[in-house]
């Protein structure tokens, strides 16, 4: 018995690593660190759990989802026999091979303690405090040396870490919600006062990252938690309503002045929303993030009607092709020889549904669906507030991004609601929406 007990608190403790490996790598975004740490979690799971066939087929949500993004890949890898770019394809497909590691990892890892949940939830947070306080201290350095304001918003804040802007405001919501959950339940990080002041700094953080889609999620966020909380008595009704009008005020005060957050909110609602029903453009043409996904409903049902592939899709190495070559009969902007940058050339389909559509036909979106439902069913199940509300804003985001077009956009989808999900399965004993 001592012995089994002394295996078992070593194997915590290599799971605790294996873990914060992984989250340092992803927020910081090491992303040779970041495959090696899932392939190590899949071989560690393997050893020490053993595979569980019956669990594994079972028809459990987390299951269902595991074995949509399988079939999702092999759809992907079956589109090669059929590519004119093998290159490409097999670039694109191994990418994409974190649609099978990083759900399995999580799934032969195992449930782990609830304290250890807690724990490595509580680092991820720290982590991200530590790597956005750094950033920030990165743009004040280039601010006092001579750049502009423009070092502290959005893709300029994250550019240390080679970030897309709106993969780290995932990443802070996510922290910033499990530090809202904790607040309330009193399960605080080092103390009151910290747990108090990170969420402050965090919260101050994805203003400045300046995501649309982030930022205002997580207005909506802190609204439910305000209205859910303030039916608990009447001191919290009343703090719920200070709290809700400094956030109106807040809010509408950024968007009333100039600034590059409201900027981009303003980029967002303006200009003509029939643009992309035109058959032509001009290279001066600007689309702004609305027109652009607009247009995308048109070009790729075009594509997929002029190959006849709605079944088969035009495949993971020609899909990008297709679409560049719409942009060049469009006449848009392709950029110039003499200058940085080539334009829209090599924008996907900014939209997981048709990009899988595109690449993998009618076979491909539907299996993508299912693992949108699974998603769903998951949540569903769970019922926490913080599991429902991660897997809303992934499910959003798939349908404004293609997602699966880089690996950390994989990572963040497979990984955190089935991690999110283990972690509430140690906690039954709480009260369920906590």
């Amino acid at each position: 018995m001592k012995y089994a007990f002394s295996k078992t608190k070593t194997w915590l403790s290599f799971t605790e690593i294996l873990y914060l490996i992984l989250f340092t790598s992803v927020i910081c975004a090491f992303r040779a660190v970041t495959s090696i740490c899932i392939g190590l979690m899949v071989l560690t799971g393997l050893i020490e759990q053993k595979f569980k066939p019956r669990l594994f087929f079972s028809m459990h949500a987390e299951n269902l989802f595991m074995t949509g993004c399988i079939l999702f890949f092999f759809l992907q890898l079956l589109s090669l026999t059929y590519t004119n770019d093998l290159y490409e394809g097999l670039s694109n497909a191994q990418k994409k091979t974190g649609l099978v590691f990083t759900p399995l990892a999580i799934y032969f890892l195992g449930t782990i303690s609830r304290e250890t949940s807690q724990k490595l939830f509580s680092r991820y947070s720290m982590l991200v405090l530590a790597a956005s306080f750094f950033l920030l201290c990165v743009a004040f350095t280039k601010y006092i040396t001579g750049q502009n304001t423009s070092v502290f918003f959005y893709h300029a804040l994250v550019a240390p870490f080679s970030y897309h802007a709106v993969y780290f405001s995932i990443l802070v919501f996510i922290a910033l919600a499990f530090l809202l959950e904790s607040l309330i339940t009193t399960d605080y990080i080092v103390n009151k006062w910290f747990h108090l002041i990170t969420l402050l700094f965090l919260s101050f953080f994805l203003f400045l990252l300046a995501s649309k889609l982030v930022l205002s999620f997580y207005i909506l966020y802190l609204g439910y938690l305000l209205i859910t909380w303030s039916s608990k008595n009447q001191l919290s009704r009343l703090f719920t309503y200070t709290t809700g009008i400094l956030i109106i005020f807040s809010a509408s005060f950024v968007l009333i002045t100039k600034n590059p957050v409201s900027n981009r909110f303003r980029d967002f609602t303006n200009g003509n929303f029939s643009l992309f029903r035109q058959d032509k453009f001009s290279p001066t043409t600007y689309f702004n993030g609305l027109q652009f996904r607009l247009l995308q409903w048109k070009l790729v049902p075009q594509i997929l009607t002029e190959n006849h592939s709605w079944w088969t899709g035009v495949s993971i190495g020609d899909a990008q092709t297709f679409l560049n070559k719409k942009y060049l009969k469009l006449n848009m902007y392709h950029g110039q020889s003499n200058r940085q940058g080539h334009g829209y050339i090599d924008y996907n389909a900014h939209n997981q549904l048709l990009q899988s559509l595109l690449e993998s036909g009618i076979p491909g979106a539907a299996v993508f669906i299912v693992i949108c439902i699974s998603l769903v069913l998951m949540a569903v199940r769970a019922g926490r507030r913080l599991l429902s509300f991660t897997v809303i804003l992934l499910l959003i985001y798939l349908f404004v991004e293609s997602l699966f077009e880089e690996q950390y956009g994989i990572v963040i989808f497979t990984f955190w609601p089935l991690f999110i999900n283990n972690y509430y399965k140690t906690r039954q004993a709480m009260p369920a929406g906590a």
